[in-house]
């Protein structure tokens, strides 16, 4: 099996919620939820891509490798496709072998575990069709339900599709499932020569929505540190 290379992806910026990175949550730096799933996982190496001094040290501090500080052309809001691919590239000139397996992890899935690595690294290594697999959690709002608001105030359905019936029933519809921010698990070809995390192909492994808690606004802070105590994800 070839070489398997985790990108904890994890800069000093954050405007909705400044220090994200850096934040407590149930008494750890939020990196460092990130970099104890990581680690407890199968993956061969450990990198936290960050260009801020302080996350740095927390983040050698919980066992990750810092082999370098960010350059600053990617340390602005940035594809986190061009972070992981910053990294693998250093890590392949350093060892000096080829990576099979790129892992990019984003610190905001706090609740994402070892297991759940583990497990979409095995599903993309055992079907080789999957160009990547990536974490995902349940879906709480029905794209079906989704309007636009034109400049009049006016709304315009999303989909089309009239709601009535068994369209506005949530039960009828099918289920569905999007990006949690946890993981993505990605060939170095779907990588480098297609320059994508998620490619065209790619598996889905499903998270519970507890486990998917994605933090992006302070009120998730709020959710997160209730699930943390309700769901025992603290210990």
């Amino acid at each position: 099996m070839g070489t398997v290379v985790a990108v904890i992806t994890a800069r000093g910026g954050s405007v909705r919620v400044p220090r994200k990175n850096l934040r407590l949550l149930s008494g750890r730096p939020l990196v460092a939820w990130a970099i104890k799933a990581a680690i407890g996982s199968g993956v061969d190496r450990v990198i936290v891509s960050t260009d801020h001094e302080e996350i740095a040290k927390v983040a050698l501090q919980a066992g990750a490798d810092v082999p370098f500080m960010r350059p600053p052309e990617i340390s602005a809001d940035v594809a986190s496709e061009l972070v992981t691919r910053h990294a693998i590239r250093f890590h392949e000139a350093e060892r000096r072998e080829e990576v099979e397996f790129a892992v990019t992890i984003q610190p905001t899935t706090p609740f994402l575990s070892a297991d759940n690595i583990d497990g979409a690294i095995a599903m993309l290594r055992s079907e080789s069709e999957l160009d990547s697999v990536f974490t995902a959690g349940p879906i709480s709002q029905r794209p079906e339900w989704m309007f636009h608001r034109n400049a009049h105030g006016h709304g315009e359905q999303f989909l089309a599709g009239a709601l009535k019936g068994d369209y506005g029933v949530s039960q009828s519809l099918p289920k569905l499932w999007h990006p949690n921010g946890g993981a993505y698990i990605t060939r170095r070809k779907t990588l480098f020569d297609d320059g994508m995390l998620i490619g065209p192909n790619p598996g889905i492994f499903s998270m519970s929505d507890l486990a998917s808690v994605d933090i992006d606004e302070e009120i998730d802070f709020i959710i997160a540190e209730a699930v943390a105590k309700y769901a025992g994800f603290c210990q």
